[in-house]
């Protein structure tokens, strides 16, 4: 239990760090659309990693609708990638484009894994969260580690 309660407080401290206000400033079009996508799944994910690791009350209906939006948000995110969609402000890797297959398996995998967090939350499975939300967050972790250039 250990490893994986440090597991995921890393990849929940690394998720939120991602996420500074200013990260946004200046963005536009498509560039903003997917930096808000990506914040938004970043603030899904704060708000379910004490739950799913068991430091704060047990509430599925959260969980649920959180980890329903990180999956809508995945999806959606796909779409925001045109080619050629660099800037100075945007936070993605130029790889993005060169190996999309390994990038949307990463997206279409992080969708697949905060669908079947919510299920599991809405079926009342409170044992199963743990593992389920170490699966979803280990596949952001990836994804980041891949396609993500942190801007100071």
């Amino acid at each position: 239990m250990f490893h994986k309660t440090f597991l995921t407080v890393a990849i929940s401290a690394l998720l939120l760090s991602s996420f500074s206000a200013n990260a946004h400033d200046g963005a536009t079009g498509v560039v903003k659309e997917r930096m808000d996508l990506m914040k938004s799944i970043g603030k899904n994910t704060k708000t379910i990693a004490p739950i799913a690791m068991g430091s704060m009350d047990m509430d599925l209906k959260t969980v649920e609708e959180g980890a329903t939006n990180i999956a809508k948000a995945a999806k959606e995110a796909l779409t925001k990638y045109p080619e050629g969609s660099l800037d100075d402000i945007t936070e993605a890797k130029e790889n993005i484009w060169t190996d999309w297959a390994k990038f949307e398996g990463l997206m279409k995998g992080l969708s697949s894994n905060a669908e079947a967090l919510a299920k599991l939350a809405a079926d009342g499975e409170e044992f199963e969260l743990t593992d389920a939300f170490t699966k979803m967050a280990g596949t952001c972790k990836k994804c980041h580690m891949e396609f993500r250039v942190k801007k100071p």
